[in-house]
């Protein structure tokens, strides 16, 4: 007996230990989602399509991801307990997501970078259903979020007040310099060029969609910290964090960031009106009319940048007149990729190539439509644009459905919705939510964290309690 015993026991232990190491790993890749640490291993001659597009360029963030998979199967694989695919509804369009992007390949632009780019997608969606699996309630990454959230945030304010750089090179920080061409800034109508806070990303836009997600994850995790039995203080330190984000938001000049972050605080509002729990909706309100106010509070302060980004002024600046121009041109050259190739599309991550081929004296950068939808489109076919919408606007019929039936919500599952929104609402006006290492992990961490919360919700209202 003792024979057969032992085995199994030291079986469960080494699954233990695995599946503890990859949930350490896991908070490692939280705390580091923004950074821009990458390698280019296998590097092309110098060419109109940016490096990051068209080389097999490694993100730090993709090392956490893979080392998190690799010791979470190798757990499940001794244990073989089930894993959470989710609701039929997402499960299918985001399966659909990865089944083109390895059955186009053949037929794409460049075959080997689209190897590539489906080996990101499967990537991107079994770090989802880790998520979906392994996280238990927001609360359980509230320590990394928050410590994640507050380095950023210190460090963009701290830029933003300096305008450049605060010494951190040496951890990833940009040689930011305003008067240096292709330096995110915002010009005034003095010709003034403010530099726009990068933090330690790769740039001020995908910082914005990282705040405005974690603020909104942030805002609905206070409940189930209460249910954790946090101390009161570290409850007011998570509510300072938040703020602390909400001006750091703002200084991005994000203007995808904003609306998706305005567009997810309404959402969560929207999703817990009507539902019995009162007490979840009187909290979120209150939540989110603090953060809008500290925003406001420093938009005011920052108020001719603020009026200058967003058109609020008699002249558009030059910077900002060839921002809108080059984001509708590419729009309308990802289009013309969609029609050349509407049934196999360009391929996973070439549509950049592919648009140079149709246009090589293309008058803007090669990147890819700030359109998600289109940029989907554009490498996996007209049936991938489709999945893509279908995956992210799934969750709001299913969430729909269970505020007709008057089943419980509460913050976790709003808090994990107005973030989906807030990406959402960011695809349409960036690119980064399906290309590049942290956004990339950015999307797929939101809609496993969705995941993760409806999960429990239909468990019988698991971490609903407001």
């Amino acid at each position: 007996m003792t024979a057969i015993v032992a085995p199994v026991s030291a079986t469960r232990r080494t699954s233990r230990w695995l599946a503890l190491a990859a949930r350490a790993t896991f908070s490692v890749l939280i705390v580091g989602l923004p950074f821009r640490a990458r390698i280019d291993p296998l590097p092309h001659p110098a060419s109109s399509v940016p490096a990051v597009l068209s080389d097999l360029v490694i993100y730090a963030i993709d090392v956490l991801a893979i080392a998190v998979l690799g010791l979470w199967l190798l757990a499940r694989l001794l244990d073989r307990r089930p894993v959470a695919l989710g609701p039929l509804a997402v499960r299918v369009p985001v399966a659909v997501l990865v089944v083109l992007a390895w059955i186009t390949m053949p037929f794409g632009v460049e075959p080997v970078i689209s190897v590539a780019g489906a080996i990101r997608l499967s990537l991107g969606v079994l770090l989802a259903v880790y998520v979906a699996t392994e996280v238990d309630g927001l609360d359980s990454i509230a320590v990394p979020l928050g410590l994640m959230l507050a380095l950023q945030s210190v460090v963009a304010i701290w830029q933003a007040l300096t305008g450049g750089p605060i010494g951190l090179e040496a951890v990833g920080e940009l040689r930011l310099d305003a008067e240096v061409p292709g330096t995110s800034v915002v010009m005034l109508g003095d010709g003034t060029r403010l530099l726009r806070a990068y933090g330690l990303s790769p740039h001020p836009n995908i910082l914005g969609g990282i705040l405005a997600c974690g603020l909104l994850l942030l805002l609905g995790i206070r409940t189930s910290t209460r249910a954790a039995g946090l101390a009161h203080r570290g409850i007011v330190l998570l509510a300072a964090v938040a703020l602390l984000a909400a001006v750091a938001l703002v200084a991005t000049f994000s203007r995808g960031a904003w609306l998706g972050a305005l567009a997810g605080l309404v959402a969560g509002f929207v999703v817990l009106a009507g539902v019995s729990d009162r007490r979840a909706l009187r909290t979120w309100g209150v939540s989110a009319a603090l953060a809008v106010a500290v925003a406001a509070a420093a938009g005011v302060a920052a108020r001719d940048a603020v009026a200058a980004r967003t058109g609020l002024v008699p002249t558009l600046a030059p910077t900002e007149v060839r921002s809108v121009d080059e984001r509708l041109e590419q729009i309308r050259l990802g289009w013309r990729v969609v029609l050349d190739r509407p049934l196999t599309g360009s391929g996973a991550s070439a549509l950049p190539i592919a648009m140079r081929d149709l246009e090589p004296d293309f008058a803007f950068a090669f990147y890819a439509p700030h359109l998600v939808p289109l940029a989907v489109a554009g490498e996996l076919g007209l049936a991938g644009g489709a999945a893509y919408l279908a995956t992210v606007g799934a969750p709001w019929l299913l969430l729909l459905r269970r505020r007709r039936l008057g089943l419980p919500i509460g913050l976790e599952l709003a808090g994990a919705s107005a973030a989906l929104a807030a990406l959402t609402v960011a695809s349409l006006f960036d690119d980064y939510p399906w290309v590049g290492g942290p956004g990339r992990t950015l999307g797929w961490l939101v809609i496993g964290l969705w995941v993760m919360a409806w999960a429990r919700a239909e468990r019988g209202g698991v971490g609903t309690a407001g």
